[in-house]
């Protein structure tokens, strides 16, 4: 019995570290964007720029989620898929903000007015990174896979959010000091997705991506299953590298931006 048992540990083990490996290595490009590795030196317009922008990806996080749930077949994962999407909406009684309320509320510590984020339009650019977002989370509903959807579940909605706000820290962290008002937002986003690796992820542990990492470590021993969490991965982080790209000193598109910026 013990044997069987460390054999199994082993056979799920194994893939698992092929899959962090893969991952920590898509990763190490993301934060070695133009973006981050400047961020620090951005000014408050240019941060502004970005996180403006990047409101709409996290507008999309609870329509991701909800096709998600509708995807998949592992009562496990609904259950906890559900649980993540309830906690963006803490209090049923309506009297605790939401999390995109708590975006709002940093947005405007950090120096937005509530009339500008309101008049800001999502660009050429940040409209295809939604559509394309949406689209994967289709395809992998359609396809049937728990592997599929539960990938994207936990990097696009947890772990790429957790480095990026990390990345923007750097350089935020400044501004709540000498506003002398806590982060409700980036700050607990940056711990709570935190990217838990697949090979020590579990029930228990205290991030999303952990948790659903449990859910999904189990399913990567099938044949192919690695291959297409590859895949997806690299897919999304493509998508996400370009959302970025537009806000890159030599990016053509920085104009297109810079128009919805104006109409605030």
């Amino acid at each position: 019995m013990a044997d069987r048992a460390d054999r199994h540990a082993s056979e799920v083990r194994h893939p698992a570290l092929t899959a962090d490996n893969a991952e920590a290595r898509l990763l190490a490009r993301f934060t070695a964007h133009e973006v981050f590795t400047d961020i620090a030196g951005r000014d408050r317009d240019e941060l502004l720029e970005i996180l403006l922008q990047r409101r709409f990806l996290s507008l999309l996080f609870p329509v991701v989620y909800d096709i998600g749930i509708d995807g998949l077949t592992d009562p496990t994962a609904i259950a906890l898929v559900r649980e993540i999407l309830r906690e963006e909406y803490p209090d049923p009684t309506g009297a605790t903000p939401s999390h995109r309320e708590d975006l709002m509320s940093d947005l405007l510590t950090l120096g937005a007015t509530r009339p500008q984020v309101l008049a800001v339009r999502p660009s050429a650019i940040t409209t295809g990174v939604v559509e394309e977002t949406i689209a994967l989370m289709l395809d992998a509903t359609a396809a049937g896979s728990d592997v599929d959807v539960l990938t994207i579940l936990r990097f696009w909605g947890e772990v790429l959010v957790s480095v990026e706000y990390g990345e923007f820290w750097r350089r935020m962290e400044s501004e709540f000091s000498a506003a002398a008002t806590p982060s409700r937002f980036y700050h607990p986003h940056h711990h709570h997705d935190g990217r838990e690796p697949l090979a020590t992820a579990s029930a228990a542990s205290a991030t999303h991506s952990g948790r659903l990492g449990a859910c999904l470590t189990r399913l990567l021993a099938a044949d192919g299953a690695t291959e297409r969490f590859a895949h997806i991965e690299r897919r999304l982080l493509d998508a996400r590298m370009r959302f970025y790209d537009q806000f890159a000193a030599s990016d053509s598109g920085r104009g297109d931006v810079a128009t919805f910026q104006r109409q605030s």
